[in-house]
């Protein structure tokens, strides 16, 4: 394959936010510009609001990223806005005659009610044309041969960036686990309700009132349920919330945290941060949102938690206060499963090799 011949064009959200799908696609473009037989170009898309002008420059700017592709790649999630917008610009490859692929990540349930009852036939008529589909959960797949598709579905994962644990070894983590006074309980992510942080804020304190003192909780993130957030904890001396962390000071949390919570009811695809506290050897409390139902592995990764129920939270977290030698094992096994499974590095060649194979069609 002659690079210059197979050049695919990526629609991919601004690459300089601070977000899980922007780290997602900076650690796989790295990643992708290392292949010499395909050219991987993104196109950044998005962020504009209700600005119409800005929605239309998308897809203008789209269009005369055209000549010479040989295959688009678009990423949308199944919500209102990112479904009919990207839907334009698989009717413009459409028009072209390029083939193309779809990967969705985010995927919103009410909005799937809403395809099923009104949308099927668009949906088969834009996206049901993909060579192939990429998903981020079984569900997400079935939902799609459901709707008529016939292509291949993947059943894919989000990753975690390697060079987050530069210099890093379970070593590291064994050092960590040795000392649990207090014991560090981390939540990373965007603050809205949806996510569970209000939850597992009430699950830390009644494992306070269990006896449990030596905790701490740190919440790190922004969003639009940070102020009421910041008004539930202020009296709380063993929670700190950090606002939005990056870089150094993320890596920095990871590394000191004993065990990492998101008990999410969001539409989640595969939250990134999970993948990213396993590959530094953390042990995780989650729920079955999204992806996560057929991803992770009760008792293996971590703990499987109810949503919206504290007093549940609260006993998965407990099942590793008590248990050092069951924290000890799911540390391995996630440190050891995320360098083989979820890395940016492991990934690339896996959508490499599945580009390839639309290409040589």
């Amino acid at each position: 394959m002659n690079k210059e011949e197979n050049r695919v064009l990526m629609t991919v959200s601004n690459l300089k936010m601070t977000s899980g799908v922007s780290s997602f696609w900076n650690s796989l473009l790295r990643e992708f510009n290392k292949f010499d037989d395909i050219a991987f170009e993104a196109l950044e898309i998005g962020g504009h609001g209700k600005n119409i002008f800005g929605i239309l420059g998308d897809q203008i700017r789209f269009y005369r990223s055209l000549n010479g592709i040989k295959l688009g790649f678009i990423n949308p999630s199944l919500l209102n806005r990112s479904f009919f917008r990207d839907a334009f610009f698989i009717r413009q490859l459409l028009w072209k005659k390029t083939p193309f692929v779809v990967f969705f990540h985010g995927w919103e349930l009410d909005f799937e009610a809403e395809v099923d009852s009104k949308y099927v036939d668009f949906f088969m008529k834009t996206y049901g044309q993909a060579e192939l589909i990429f998903v981020l959960s079984n569900d997400f797949r079935d939902k799609i041969y459901e709707w008529g598709y016939r292509g291949r579905v993947v059943v894919e994962t989000t990753n975690a960036d390697i060079e987050l644990i530069d210099n890093y070894s379970y070593e590291n983590r064994v050092e960590v686990m040795k000392s649990t006074k207090p014991f560090k309980i981390l939540f990373l992510a965007r603050l809205i309700r949806e996510k569970g942080a209000f939850e597992l804020v009430k699950a830390v304190d009644i494992l306070y009132q269990r006896g449990f003192e030596d905790i701490e909780l740190t919440i790190a993130g922004d969003g639009e349920d940070f102020k009421e957030l910041q008004k539930m904890v202020k009296e709380i001396p063993y929670i700190h919330l950090t606002g939005d962390v990056q870089g150094e000071d993320k890596i920095n949390l990871f590394k000191e945290s004993h065990l990492y919570a998101l008990p999410s009811y969001y539409g989640e695809g595969l939250p990134t941060s999970i993948l990213e506290a396993m590959l530094f050897g953390i042990p995780v409390v989650t729920s079955q949102a999204g992806g996560l139902k057929y991803f992770f592995e009760d008792e293996k990764m971590g703990y499987l938690v109810e949503t919206k129920n504290p007093e549940n939270i609260a006993d998965g977290l407990e099942k590793l206060l008590v248990n050092h030698k069951k924290m000890e094992e799911i540390s391995k096994y996630n440190f050891i499963y995320a360098q083989e499974h979820v890395t940016n590095v492991v990934m690339a060649k896996r959508l490499h090799s599945e580009i390839q194979k639309v290409l040589q069609r």
